[in-house]
């Protein structure tokens, strides 16, 4: 992949570029940066659209992103450097990245392509726990829960609690133990499913570098995996992630590349969060180098990305790329609501459709009940996910705008409960790997509301 040539270049103005105090990276460069663009390109969200689809206003986003990207750069916290790049560079940058990747090996594979809005290009739908706290011996259930599923084409990984019943300790052996562990019970659950090929999403259990590492050489995961490498926010990389990248890129693997943005925060609102992910994509192009990119914005009270100015924030964000960009680009999506819970279905459908019709190439699902709490996620919750992408694509987006706005109506309120649901034990039988009537029941009705309101989830082509 041509673009991954400058990793030497990454590495050494990761040492050589301008010094900053990380105090005043955040305050003096990333907050007023982002509010002067949202001032100069003439963003507002109004709350009168939830789906955009205005051309210009994701342009004017992109090109928004693009500047923030080459004033900005990124920080790193373990030199204190920020690592910048010409707006030339990070557009040949963007002209050379990866626009197709193959995730998983033999019959088992799937492909990522580059996606625009209101495309009609298979989406990849990537289903799993995505780091919620699981105890071993409900690693394997939890995890055939997805990927038992014939939709989810990619597992995302839980986080083990513990490994052989010991504490996982950061940068310690406990750590690599936990890594391994993760590889093994993966290997496990694939072999199970009867998809020995499946791409799986790792390591989870990895604070640091060690586990990536360690786990993902030879005899542990393998190149065709998807391996994971985090932003810290706001716009923020350190010296563990850029050995995540270095090791990756050195062994082959295929890479996934993320960026959280905190609502309301150094960031500001909806649209500074539109901005902060097409320039935090743009960068992370450039550093990381990554195949894939995804966004999962936050919002700092409810934990969730599917109250309405989120919902706008990454649609057009993810617009303002598929139409200038050729990157694969993802969501995660993050439901207040969790397993057992008809909100937490809806959240998932709404979310779907608003970053589908946007362009993104798959969706990563789900972080229920906010992601945060354990064992508080299941298959069906990806599941409705996988339904729905597949029945929206090449959808208009003022379609897509009138089917979300409905399924606000329905679910918007109850997510100020925080409907964090019930755990995966009580939701699904652990020793069948089934749901139980009552969830089951539950995703039958919502799915028959979904194709009332006009998703045809009962064709069968």
């Amino acid at each position: 992949m041509r673009h991954r040539a400058r990793l030497l270049e990454v590495l050494h103005r990761a040492e050589t570029g301008p010094i900053i105090e990380e105090a005043d990276f955040e305050r003096r460069l990333v907050a007023p940066t982002i509010k002067r663009l949202v001032k100069e390109y003439g963003l507002k969200f109004d709350g009168s659209t939830i789906v955009p689809s205005n051309d210009d206003l994701a342009d004017r986003v992109f090109q928004a992103g693009l500047e923030f990207s080459a004033e900005v750069g990124m920080f790193c916290q373990d030199t204190s450097r920020r690592i910048t790049w010409t707006r030339n560079e990070l557009e040949e940058g963007l002209r050379f990245c990866a626009s197709e990747v193959t995730m998983g090996l033999g019959n088992d594979a799937v492909v990522a392509k580059t996606r625009r809005p209101e495309d009609d290009e298979r989406v990849v739908i990537i289903g799993g726990a995505y780091g919620v706290p699981f105890p071993e011996d409900l690693f394997v259930p939890v995890m055939l829960s997805f990927a038992q599923e014939p939709v989810i084409d990619v597992i995302e990984n839980a986080t083990l609690e513990s490994v052989y019943s010991y504490p996982i300790k950061a940068a310690s052996p406990w750590e690599i133990l936990g890594g391994w562990r993760e590889a093994e019970l993966s290997f496990e659950v694939i072999n199970r499913a009867g998809r020995p090929g499946l791409c799986i999403g790792c390591v989870e259990t990895s604070p640091t570098a060690l586990a990536e590492i360690s786990a993902s050489s030879w005899g542990g995961f393998r190149p065709s995996d998807w391996h994971h490498i985090s932003t810290v926010s706001e716009f923020k990389t350190n010296y563990d992630q850029l050995s995540k990248v270095t090791h990756t890129i050195r062994t082959g693997g295929v890479m996934e590349t993320y960026y959280n943005p905190i609502y309301g925060g150094y960031v500001g609102g909806a649209e500074g969060v539109a901005i902060a992910i097409a320039a935090a994509l743009i960068s992370l192009n450039q550093v990381n180098m990554s195949h894939t990119l995804a966004t999962r914005p936050d919002h700092p009270f409810l934990s969730c990305n599917t109250t309405p100015e989120l919902l706008w924030a990454s649609s057009l964000g993810l617009q303002a790329l598929a139409r200038n960009t050729n990157l694969i680009t993802a969501s995660l999506v993050g439901p207040a609501g969790g397993p057992g819970t008809k909100t937490m279905l809806y959240e998932n459908a709404a979310f779907t459709i608003a970053t589908t019709v946007a362009g993104q190439s798959a969706i990563e699902a789900s972080h229920s009940a906010g992601g945060a709490i354990p064992r508080h996620v299941s298959g069906l919750d990806a599941k409705i996910c996988g339904e729905v992408a597949h029945v929206v694509g090449g959808m208009s987006r003022e379609q897509a705008d009138d089917l979300v706005k409905q399924l606000l109506t329905i679910y918007e309120q109850d997510m100020l409960t925080k409907p964090i649901g019930q755990p995966f034990e009580e939701v699904y039988d652990v020793e069948k790997v089934e749901p139980t009537a009552e969830w089951q029941g539950a995703y039958d009705e919502v799915r028959e509301d979904l194709i009332k309101m006009g998703l045809p989830l009962d064709r069968l082509v």
